[in-house]
């Protein structure tokens, strides 16, 4: 029996699998590294985790795939992006609200960086032969600055409100219904950053700016849609991190 390592084998098994599946694969994978990443180096493991899916996120959101739950084609980034409110949550629980904001400063700094770095590795005349890894690069980065700047507004928004309203239920709530403070607070700094960024990257900010139709059913409600349930589904993973802290 020949077992093969190429990527282009794994890639193509994993187009014929459904697209709900894959979804729920990438999820339980995020669950799995933060909770991970949080037993080996605590709350910086989370910080750096946080930074990494800001990164990765703002790659994917240029890719949408079809799920037939939605008549609209849901961008991709959101399960990702959606896991980064789950160390927020976990964060300001385990190891205050103080870590929480810098894992959102830190995010930004990496994002910023990796910007940076790539847009002066595109300014370098490509030898022969690498045109085609140059142009690839052109189409993953050229949008990536007016990407940023939405993501800093709507990233900033959703995220310092969503640290804010889990302080404040936490107050109310004195410690207690962890479930129900995770998820209404990432149920609102969720929107709040869906909106902004739907609206700033795909309109205000957009070469060539989407129809508002598009931008609302599958930016802003189609993902929003699936940013609830993941939320839902995450709800154990900050249960479990308590199992997790050092």
């Amino acid at each position: 029996m020949h077992l093969s390592l190429s990527p282009h084998t794994l890639v193509a098994w994993l187009q014929q699998q459904p697209a709900e599946m894959l979804t729920l694969i990438l999820l339980m994978s995020c669950g799995l590294i933060i909770l991970f990443m949080m037993r080996l180096f605590g709350s910086v493991g989370l910080m750096v985790y946080s930074s990494l899916a800001v990164v990765v996120a703002n790659l994917q959101v240029q890719k949408a795939t079809t799920s037939k739950f939605f008549d609209e084609p849901i961008a991709l980034g959101t399960v990702v992006f959606s896991s980064i409110f789950i160390v927020s949550s976990i964060l300001t629980e385990y190891y205050g609200k103080g870590q929480a904001r810098k894992a959102v400063w830190l995010s930004f700094s990496g994002m910023i960086v990796v910007s940076f770095l790539m847009l002066l590795t595109i300014g370098f005349k490509p030898a022969g032969g690498f045109y085609e890894a140059h142009q690839a690069m052109c189409v993953l980065f050229f949008p990536v600055p007016a990407l940023i700047v939405a993501s800093l507004i709507a990233y900033a928004v959703g995220q310092f409100n969503d640290i804010w309203i889990f302080e404040a239920l936490s107050r109310l709530t004195a410690g207690k219904f962890l479930w129900f403070r995770s998820f209404v607070a990432t149920l609102i700094g969720a929107f709040l950053d869906n909106l902004i960024f739907s609206v700033l990257a795909w309109m205000i900010f957009a070469p060539h700016p989407l129809p508002w139709k598009t931008v609302l059913f599958t930016y802003v409600l189609g993902t929003y849609i699936l940013r609830v349930l993941i939320a839902l589904v995450s709800i154990p993973f900050v249960y479990l991190a308590r199992l997790m802290v050092r």
